[in-house]
């Protein structure tokens, strides 16, 4: 396995996260150069594994989690693993898991146990309602946090259904909270000696990124509802169509407004009452989304796009997967890497989006088989070849 010389190398995290928001959290860290030691119950592994895309038995979707990370098969509800588990927590910086809440206490592993063992070291967890309050035992998964952290009320179209951002947003902003809070107490640690407990819960995720919808309801008391593509605090920025399809035109200040008119040859529109300040275009906004749709129809996506980009107006073309992936954009920022699986072969990640300039992430190694690293990180703990195979025997590892 191909170290990674990140930012984060020489921490060492146990991961005993599962699904999607705790992997995503820990894949950000072993990007940036930490040894993730993915915990796996034995013969099983994680449920992801069996999540499509599947290829000669491997899972795509796993894969990309779970880059630059060791598996090592452990069952913590045994007691000859557990202490194995606690023999590893003495080595490490960070424990990091998205059970429900109490989970590792009922397991004899709470903070207060894990401190014991190693005063440094910071217990992190994801879960869907947090470490207390009055859902806190009750499960969760994405759809449950969109739900109810009140993002499906203010997504899609008016006249629609509420609607499921597609991507799972409250995993994938949970889990790099996750990662922020551990960093948060990594650095702290650096002035105290003392690790601490980091707690990031889907729901306050999601409310936290409801960006204007909490001001406009905190000063006026009004809920936004669903807008479609229109950003309820400037204008003109809506989805229009073209005679080959759709793109989105978005003017946030005067500016870019103004060279928008001058494009359309609608000069007049600068200095309007109903449109000369962004307020003004918010009020009207329906008579002038009307002005620009029809100045949009009249022309293809490749006429208005570089005409709008070249005046330094913000327009882009509705892309489609295969299309974003093959951008000149997304390549040049190596957004799209491919690496040697050992069974699937030739396989492209998603890239490191965090840049930087001294310590660059990379994506180093594929996801492990399942126990791959097992030997591998017991020997780093004493444990013998000879104690290793006794484990197995018992199907401990």
């Amino acid at each position: 396995m191909k170290e990674p010389k990140g930012a984060l190398a020489g921490v060492r995290v146990i991961d005993l996260t599962h699904a999607y928001n705790g992997p995503f959290c820990t894949m950000h860290l072993a990007d940036h150069g930490a040894e993730v030691i993915k915990i796996e119950k034995p013969l099983v592994g994680d449920m992801t594994r069996e999540w499509p895309p599947i290829k000669n038995g491997e899972s795509g979707y796993f894969g990309n989690l779970n880059r630059n990370k060791k598996s090592v098969t452990l069952d913590i509800k045994q007691e000859q693993d557990k202490n194995i588990f606690k023999e590893l927590v003495k080595t490490a910086d960070v424990v990091v898991d998205n059970f429900r809440p109490g989970t590792m206490s009922r397991l004899g592993l709470g903070y207060e146990v894990l401190v014991e063992l190693n005063p440094r070291i910071i217990m992190a967890e994801s879960s869907g309602f947090g470490q207390y309050g009055p859902l806190k035992d009750r499960p969760a998964y994405d759809v449950i946090a969109q739900s109810m952290g009140g993002i499906c009320s203010i997504t899609g179209y008016p006249d629609g259904l509420p609607i499921k951002v597609g991507p799972a947003i409250a995993d994938n902003y949970t889990g790099t909270y996750l990662a922020l809070g551990i960093i948060l107490a990594l650095y702290n640690r650096e002035k105290t000696g003392r690790g601490q407990q980091v707690d990031v819960a889907m729901l306050d995720t999601v409310f936290s990124v409801l960006e204007n919808a909490i001001p406009v309801y905190a000063v006026t008391g009004e809920t936004l509802g669903r807008t479609g593509y229109v950003d309820p605090a400037t204008s003109p920025y809506d989805l229009f169509e073209c005679q080959d399809g759709h793109l989105v035109i978005a003017c946030a200040n005067n500016n870019t407004f103004n060279r928008l008119c001058k494009l359309m040859n609608k000069a007049n529109l600068i200095e309007h009452p109903d449109y000369c300040t962004n307020d003004k275009r918010c009020e009207n906004r329906s008579q002038l989304t009307k002005i620009i749709a029809a100045w949009t129809i009249t022309k293809s996506k490749d006429e208005i796009e570089p005409l709008l980009v070249a005046e330094g107006v913000p327009v882009a073309s509705i892309l489609s997967i295969a299309q974003a992936a093959n951008h000149p954009q997304i390549i040049a920022r190596e957004m799209l890497v491919e690496i040697e699986h050992p069974v699937i072969g030739p396989t492209k990640y998603q890239g490191v989006p965090i840049k930087l300039s001294q310590t660059p992430g990379a994506v180093c190694s594929p996801a492990p088989l399942l126990g791959q690293h097992t030997a591998e990180v017991l020997l780093s703990l004493g444990i013998s070849p000879i104690n290793n195979q006794d484990f197995s025997e018992q199907k401990v590892i």
